[in-house]
């Protein structure tokens, strides 16, 4: 049971009587936290696009670059560091295991 909005990380009142407790201090948090959800649910979708891409690619690591200069190898490992926090940051907005 949370104790704190998963939000803002404001204190949330005790829980008492029949339902599910609340995971949000209000509708402007849960708001929020739908927002957010669904914008780092698309940028997952288009890390794990880009992942498949890089990986897909027949150029062996270290051999091309980006425009910014970074190898293949460099591109996956950011792309997966990324996948990771973003699965991170949405299993703290859905659940309170992970904050």
């Amino acid at each position: 049971m949370t104790t704190h909005c998963l939000k803002c990380r404001a204190p949330l009142a005790p829980h008492t009587g029949p339902g599910r407790p609340a995971s949000y201090c209000g509708s402007a948090c849960r708001r929020l936290a739908e927002y957010e959800i669904r914008r780092i649910d698309r940028r997952l979708a288009d890390y794990v696009l880009k992942l498949r891409e890089a990986q897909a690619d027949r150029e062996p690591y270290g051999v091309d670059t980006d425009h910014l200069g970074r190898t293949k190898r460099q591109r996956v490992a950011d792309l997966r560091k990324w996948i990771a926090e973003d699965e991170d940051r949405l299993r703290a907005l859905v659940c309170d295991e992970a904050a």
